[in-house]
């Protein structure tokens, strides 16, 4: 497994590490989940990706009985809305309730990297989170301030005023948008990068076709209206995957990590030969060029 720094963090966390939102499902047992997680660190990895609304906690429950209060792995966790009014408080007075929660499940005395989970600019504008989570860091509870943002404009604002020290960004072959600004501010800020949906939420695996029917209640149906259109790239995209050590999931996991600003990308598992095939894609450089240079050949087309 190869580390990278997690900008001005300090701390080196290795380049694939494990999104967690499925850990905790019910068509498993917990043993299972919990061997998942511990065969993660097994093969280097030491961030996990999580949020209290995760199976509404359970995924935190996993995570807690699987690596607890270790000092060599790192937990992100995120404050999510109010699930049970489905309504926004992203105030300082209620991230001191939410946080005790989350410590509590993750039998942690401290959370790594506290985030806000994907806020639009006006809650992040309305609501006093960033005193609240200056404060917990001044009591030892959370030690990086973080948001996972909806768009690059977003991280970029919060890295021009200073608030966070990491933020989970999007960044995949279908979305590019960081690259055209946002990686070169989060070097000069000194912000480290959480990846997230490297894969599209399965998408770009190759498992699915232009005809074929998506299971009902699988996260791919939340690409909506783009879902056919970016099943149909995968397929146009599979001439160059079928040349590729790994196919297409290792080509797609390749692409977001070859940008050196990301320090981590975080790919969900929850199969111990998917954890695996994620973890092999550890190389410290990303696509070669090309194959990169196919690839924007193939978008500009």
């Amino acid at each position: 497994m190869i580390y990278r720094n997690l900008g001005k963090t300090g701390i080196m966390v290795s380049e694939v590490g494990m999104g967690c939102n499925r850990l905790g499902e019910s068509n498993q047992p917990d043993t299972h989940w919990i061997k998942l997680a511990q065969m993660a660190v097994d093969l280097g990895v030491n961030i996990f990706d999580t949020a209290e609304a995760y199976g509404w906690g359970r995924s935190e429950e996993m995570l807690g009985h699987a690596v607890g209060n270790r000092s060599d792995v790192y937990i992100a966790t995120k404050m999510c809305r109010m699930h049970e009014i489905n309504k926004t408080d992203f105030s300082a007075a209620r991230m001191a309730q939410t946080v005790e929660g989350s410590l509590k499940r993750l039998k942690r005395d401290c959370i790594d990297i506290y985030q806000l989970h994907s806020p639009n600019r006006r809650d992040m504008e309305s609501f006093d989170w960033a005193d609240g989570m200056a404060k917990l860091k001044k009591q030892g509870k959370i030690r990086f301030c973080a948001v996972a943002v909806n768009s690059a404009d977003d991280g970029i604002w919060l890295m021009e005023k200073d608030i966070v020290e990491v933020l989970q960004i999007t960044y995949n072959i279908f979305e590019t948008e960081a690259q055209d600004k946002l990686f070169d501010v989060a070097k000069r800020h000194g912000v480290g990068l959480l990846c997230r949906m490297p894969l599209a939420r399965g998408v770009l695996t190759g498992k699915f076709h232009p005809d074929q029917e998506i299971p009902e209640g699988h996260r791919a149906l939340l690409d909506k209206q783009h879902l056919i259109k970016r099943i149909k790239i995968v397929k146009a995209l599979q001439s160059i995957a079928e040349k590729y050590e790994g196919g297409m999931t290792r080509m797609a996991l390749h692409f977001s990590l070859t940008p050196k600003a990301i320090s981590a990308i975080i790919p969900g598992a929850r199969a111990f030969d998917q954890l695996k095939e994620n973890v092999s894609a550890s190389n410290g450089v990303g696509l070669p060029d090309h194959i990169l240079n196919k690839l924007k050949q193939f978008n500009a087309g």
